[in-house]
């Protein structure tokens, strides 16, 4: 499964998904756009910023930076990638920022550290993005309450654990978890095969078992792209893939 395919399927995901219209600023110049974020906001930014070796960063980057509501000023997307270098704690004010619709912080090095349970809070979530950033540990409990999501990227991280990793993210039309060490078997009864809107699904490169694969499979008729290579699947190929 190609990086670049999993990107393109990201942005014509992202175009489906109707974000308020926002001003920008970057880095370095935090008033861009029609209505400025309100100053708040930006001290908050700032704050988080603050919480990391930021010598990586390209400060006039447009790529990176945040987006605010026009009419509420708040911060609804953050984007920061291959910028941060640090330890992302459970006290950042990252997670004081309730109104985040989107949250890239792919490429980071974030340095032993375990996913926060407080990415949690941020509930009006339609997009996580944490791309190789060297996470550990099992995915928090608390992720189940992201209700909103439709697309969920861990890939790429030192992650462990076994479905149920999530629960709950009935509308997610993307997970992408490739290369972690995940495990265990999926079981017919797994919270997996209860994501009816997936349209891509990478499980590959991790450590997922079974005696053959779940026929449940069989249930994600609306999938476009589906990756369990590297894995100790064995057995046929149930029947149920014809769906």
């Amino acid at each position: 499964m190609s990086e670049s395919h999993l990107r393109l399927y990201f942005v014509s995901l992202l175009l489906l998904c109707c974000f308020s219209p926002s001003s920008f600023f970057t880095l370095e110049n935090p008033v861009v756009g029609l209505v400025a974020c309100r100053p708040h906001q930006i001290r908050a930014f700032m704050q988080f910023k603050n919480e990391f070796d930021t010598r990586r960063c390209n400060h006039s980057d447009d790529f990176n930076g945040v987006w605010c509501d026009n009419s509420t000023g708040a911060v609804t997307k953050l984007q920061l990638r291959a910028c941060l270098s640090g330890t992302l704690k459970p006290n950042s004010s990252l997670f004081g920022f309730h109104q985040l619709r989107y949250v890239d912080l792919s490429y980071n090095n974030f340095t032993s550290s375990s996913l926060p349970s407080q990415f949690g809070n941020l509930n009006k979530l339609h997009v996580l993005s944490l791309v190789f950033n060297g996470f550990l540990g099992h995915v928090p409990s608390s992720f189940s309450n992201l209700s909103r999501l439709f697309y969920l990227n861990l890939s790429d991280n030192e992650l462990t654990g076994s479905f149920p990793l999530v629960r709950n993210l009935r509308m997610l039309t993307a997970l992408a978890l490739t290369q972690n060490h995940f495990s265990g078997t999926l079981s017919p009864n797994c919270s997996l095969f209860g994501f009816h809107q997936l349209r891509y699904l990478d499980l590959s490169e991790n450590n997922f078992t079974s005696l053959s694969l779940p026929s449940e499979f069989g249930n994600l008729n609306k999938l476009e792209v589906l990756s369990l290579s590297s894995n100790g699947f064995i057995g046929q190929v149930p029947s149920s893939f014809s769906n």
